[in-house]
């Protein structure tokens, strides 16, 4: 299949590239600055950004016969009040989506958006309520809203803290990632593991319409 893939120049983008293409699937990326990306076999760099609805129609149509069939997105949102960058982009991605018959798009959020919010770590839910945190996490909380409206076969998974480690293997937690104890999160999970899950989840319809929580 070809993915497009939405956040591609950042530490877990780049993963979900290259776990991907050895999966032997074709990329669309599109980013703000191509040179940040290597080139490879496999890979079509767009230049742009996802607040703009033209931008994502050319990613789209990027490689003549050969639409994208699904959408990753690992973006992050900037810490400032009033913030919708995640929000804008998957607005703008569904109608796109829309457009051209695309059903699946995989998002890579945190645990603490929505109905996790209550079980993540008690020093976590204090930053996303007292600092500017919580101006990334309003951002997220509005793409579920968009998502579970959008009637697109989404998933959004909540990753615990991300580390630079190995891939491992996987727990799925559930919407609100009960089971972690008063330490929820804190031992985290390999971005490795995060694009690898991002990837089945666009492959396969195991966790369609749902928002996990996930941990290594």
């Amino acid at each position: 299949m070809r993915i497009l893939v939405i956040g591609g120049s950042g530490q877990t983008g780049r993963l979900v590239i290259d776990e991907a293409l050895q999966r032997g699937h074709k990329i669309t990326a599109l980013i703000r600055n191509p040179s940040a990306l290597p080139a490879k076999e496999g890979l079509n760099i767009v230049k742009g950004t996802p607040v703009e609805p033209s931008n994502i129609e050319s990613a789209f149509n990027a490689v003549q016969g050969d639409l994208p069939t699904a959408v990753i997105v690992t973006l992050s949102s900037p810490k400032e009040k009033g913030t919708r960058v995640m929000s804008d982009a998957h607005e703008n991605l569904v109608a796109a989506m829309k457009r051209h018959g695309v059903s699946k798009i995989a998002t890579m959020a945190s645990f603490g958006v929505g109905s996790s919010l209550a079980n993540i770590n008690v020093i976590m839910r204090w930053a996303i309520s007292n600092t500017s945190l919580g101006h990334l996490f309003a951002d997220h909380n509005l793409v579920d809203e968009i998502l579970k409206k959008s009637g697109l076969n989404f998933i959004v998974l909540r990753p615990a803290r991300l580390t630079m480690a190995k891939k491992a293997p996987v727990q799925f937690l559930g919407d609100d990632g009960k089971g972690l104890g008063v330490f929820a999160g804190l031992g985290g999970i390999s971005r490795a593991s995060v694009a690898a899950c991002l990837v089945d989840a666009v492959e396969k319809s195991t966790w369609d319409r749902s928002t996990p929580v996930i941990s290594n």
